[in-house]
């Protein structure tokens, strides 16, 4: 009896075990399962620890080992979804798309139905396809700044590149439009920076030159030097507010300064027509009247840039000294009048209009043809003035025509000019020795007393030292150097060919 029940609790055991054997076989193959996800996990590979756990809990997920790894191993995966949701923030901030995508990739391998995850890479995504726009465009950003996958950047670089546009233009309020659109974005972007202090430099420099010209305008000098001295510290090259400040300058009768700025202007563009005048001005200012009056015309060109009187006045200014003693000269008239009055009453008393008509006729008869033509004539002025030049002339006349005794008295009357008397002596001498008389040789040594103390004749016309000549040649018999009257004869033979 006892060996039948044995039998019978052998039967059902065997039963039991034909019924448990494919559960036993799928827990130890969910098991297998959980050992690799433990290992993957160990490593460090969540992706994989987490593909073999839903593995393993499709075979037995009631398994209270399974169910603990997969309560350790949703843990970790959820820190760190966090932890890469953070740094996939944080390299999004900091323009560090590539970084951002590796660590989106990796958390959307850990969570595929992350919303966070999922929206980050559309924006990831869309940068990318900006970025591919703004470099059709030719737009590059270097890689070297650490931000070549910044589409702010890009997008800085392309307002940027149509400030720059706007700017060179002459449009600086569209530029200026433009550089606010970066630096909205972009606030420390240092060439919107740079072109955006040289635009409101420039506008400065515009508003300064604006109140500098509506100052000289106004008359309100000192505030057009001090605004231009500001802009001409600021901007050298700028010579047009040279030539305003030196009219200012001019204005304030500050002279030294003015000429300062104006051939300063000069140098860089000599305009005469321009600056002439006011260099004219400046150096009247200063009283040098010579530089004034030189600058009032153009030499080159003839042009004249400043009135008649003014020229005078420089003139007058520059020799006023002269123009002193001109004027003392002038007062001396009345007195010179009065005197010649006096020593023509004297004259006029032997010299009547009577003479002076036949003294005009015997000069026309001279000039056209010979003084011997009118000698009568001559002889009676010659008697009525007493002049020695007209007795000497007289004299020579007479000699001439071989009215010896009386070219002898005639000549004799010409012995007080000092220009005439080594000749009048030697033709003295001549007439004497004609007429026999022994004192010719004292007149030739006299002749060549007068001769050497005085070899330059005065007014010595040539129609007079023909008549000398031909005296020469006709009476002049002994010429050598052995006697008085050979020396005086190459005395007054020199004479007559000076």
């Amino acid at each position: 009896m006892r060996g039948n029940l044995n039998n019978v609790l052998l039967l059902i055991c065997l039963l039991v075990a034909i019924q448990a054997s494919p559960l036993l076989a799928f827990s130890s193959q969910a098991r297998e399962y959980l050992r690799r996800a433990e290992v993957f996990f160990e490593n460090g590979n969540l992706v994989q620890a987490r593909n073999f756990l839903q593995r393993a809990e499709k075979i037995d997920s009631a398994d209270a080992k399974i169910k603990e790894f997969s309560a350790k191993l949703n843990k970790v995966i959820n820190e760190r979804t966090e932890r890469l949701q953070q740094q996939v923030e944080f390299y999004l901030s900091a323009k560090n798309v590539p970084e951002a995508e590796r660590n989106l990739h990796e958390l959307l391998s850990l969570s595929p139905e992350n919303t966070f995850a999922m929206e980050k890479m559309r924006q990831v995504t869309e940068t990318y396809r900006k970025i591919d726009e703004y470099k059709s465009q030719g737009i590059q950003i270097e890689v070297a700044t650490g931000r070549s996958h910044d589409v702010d950047l890009y997008s800085a670089v392309s307002y940027m590149n149509r400030a720059r546009g706007f700017f060179g233009q002459g449009d600086r309020v569209k530029a200026m439009e433009m550089l606010t659109v970066i630096l909205e974005r972009e606030k420390d972007y240092k060439p919107a920076l740079e072109l955006k202090a040289r635009i409101e430099h420039i506008n400065q420099i515009e508003t300064f030159v604006e109140k500098a010209e509506t100052a000289f305008l106004e008359g309100r000098m000192m505030e057009t030097i001090d605004a231009l001295t500001i802009l001409i510290s600021d901007s050298p090259d700028r010579i047009e507010y040279l030539l305003l400040r030196g009219k200012a300058n001019l204005k304030l009768k500050n002279y030294d300064e003015a000429l300062a700025d104006f051939w300063k202007y000069f140098r860089k563009n000599p305009d005469e027509d321009t600056l002439f005048p006011m260099f004219s001005d400046c150096y009247f200012g200063q009283r040098n009247y010579l530089m004034a009056l030189g600058f009032s015309r153009n030499a080159k060109t003839g042009k004249v840039y400043r009135t008649l009187g003014y020229r005078i006045e420089c003139h007058f200014r520059l020799h006023f000294s002269a123009y002193l003693f001109l004027a003392f000269l002038i007062a001396l008239i009345p007195v010179a009048m009065y005197y010649s009055w006096k020593a023509g009453e004297d004259l006029l008393m032997r010299f009547s209009i009577g003479t002076l008509r036949v003294l005009v006729k015997c000069v026309v008869v001279t000039v056209f043809k010979s003084p011997v033509d009118c000698l009568g004539d001559l002889i009676t002025v010659a008697r009525d003035l007493n002049v020695p030049w007209l007795n000497y002339l007289v004299g020579i006349c007479l000699f001439k025509i071989g009215q010896i005794e009386g070219a002898q008295r005639f000549l004799g009357y010409s012995l007080e000019s000092g220009s005439l008397r080594a000749r009048a002596y030697y033709f003295v001498g001549l007439a004497r020795k004609s007429l026999k008389y022994q004192s010719s040789e004292s007149d030739f040594e006299e002749a060549i007393l007068s001769g050497v103390g005085r070899q330059a004749a005065g007014w010595h016309p040539k129609f007079m030292k023909q008549i000398e000549r031909e005296l020469l040649m006709s009476y002049s018999k002994v010429k050598g150097d052995e006697t008085f009257e050979g020396i005086a004869f190459a005395l007054v033979e020199a004479q007559t060919e000076e």
